[in-house]
């Protein structure tokens, strides 16, 4: 097992939640994905913008940050930290723009998939993409019981 599928075995993506060794294998691949280090304050996404990847988060933390409020001009929305996906909506909505930003901090590493990579992806494995998919789907959906929870 090479170090990036030891890193993809955390949070989302790992055994305890049903994705398999054979699907980080996958995804680890150059055909599919490329591993990136971000400096410090580095933006991985900027808010309002069309996002074209998906991002695993590997290791070290990010922020995602709010530029909405001309009196506060930056707001802290929450940590991203290693086993979480940055930008997936953007998967399934190609128009759908950046709620937030999200900026790198300290040691921070990610997994990127493109669009296209996840298209091909899905067509060549289609078992794996459903694993993949899967855990993409567990991400959001906790996303929006934690932000339910903020609202009512």
């Amino acid at each position: 097992m090479s170090d990036v599928e030891q890193l993809l075995n955390q949070g989302l993506l790992s055994d305890a939640e049903g994705v398999s060794a054979e699907t980080r294998a996958l995804l680890a691949s150059e055909n599919f994905s490329q591993i990136l280090h971000f400096d410090e304050e580095k933006l991985i996404l900027r808010q309002n913008a069309l996002p074209d990847a998906l991002y695993f988060t590997l290791s070290g933390l990010f922020h995602a940050v709010s530029y909405a409020n001309p009196q506060a001009p930056q707001r802290l929305l929450g940590r991203i930290e290693p086993g979480e996906f940055i930008g997936e909506v953007s998967l399934f909505d190609s128009k759908s723009h950046a709620s937030a930003s999200v900026k790198a901090m300290k040691n921070a590493s990610a997994l990127r998939m493109s669009r296209e990579a996840f298209a091909s992806f899905c067509a060549a494995h289609p078992a794996q993409a459903l694993e993949f998919v899967s855990a993409i789907a567990r991400g959001i959906a906790t996303r929006l019981r934690i932000a339910n929870e903020k609202v009512l």
